[in-house]
């Protein structure tokens, strides 16, 4: 009878420890997702610094880019807005944002004169590193987001997982929409 009952008491020490790995193990996934998109948002902030030197630096040596310009500027003020924004307008705002910031980009290409001031180089180049380090991290934070929504459905752990209220995450996009970015191919 004492060995049943320490038998019991072994399978709930098990079950309990096992319990509290699961739980440390997802709660620090979803710490590292967290962490994943605090680093895109450091890179689009860092970008909304540069856009104002973007803009006076574009309009003194590619006046025709102009329109652009301007409507680069009226998202940025939109993203900036924090009245209204939830976080889906301002991740639909920010993708409109490298939309247009890839068509500066492919203008500046396009120009030589453009390509020949070494301020607007700079910058250009700086934005163009800046998009893809953001873009990388937006990439990062998709696989671990993929791998915590596939873990959160396996068997045992799914049990734990819902009890304790674990939801899956949901992918983000950053950058080029697919169909600005064949829209531009075409022109």
């Amino acid at each position: 009878m004492a060995r049943a009952g320490f038998a019991v008491i072994f399978c709930l020490g098990i079950s309990i420890l096992w319990f509290i790995y699961t739980y440390n193990r997802f709660k620090a996934k979803q710490l590292q997702i967290d962490s994943w998109w605090d680093e895109v948002d450091m890179h689009l902030k860092i970008r909304h610094d540069l856009i104002p030197d973007l803009i006076a630096k574009t309009k003194l040596i590619m006046g025709s880019e102009t329109p652009t310009l301007d409507r680069i500027a009226s998202i940025q003020d939109r993203i900036l807005e924090e009245s209204f924004n939830t976080e889906d307008e301002i991740e639909c705002l920010e993708n409109e944002l490298s939309n247009e910031m890839h068509s500066i980009q492919l203008s500046f290409k396009e120009r030589r004169e453009a390509q020949m001031d070494e301020n607007l180089l700079t910058v250009m180049s700086e934005l163009a590193s800046i998009e893809g380090r953001a873009s990388s991290a937006c990439a990062e934070h998709n696989k671990l987001v993929n791998d915590f929504n596939t873990s959160i459905t396996r068997f045992p752990a799914s049990i734990v997982l819902n009890f304790l209220h674990f939801h899956p995450k949901e992918k983000r996009i950053f950058g080029i929409s697919n169909s600005a970015h064949a829209a531009q191919d075409h022109t």
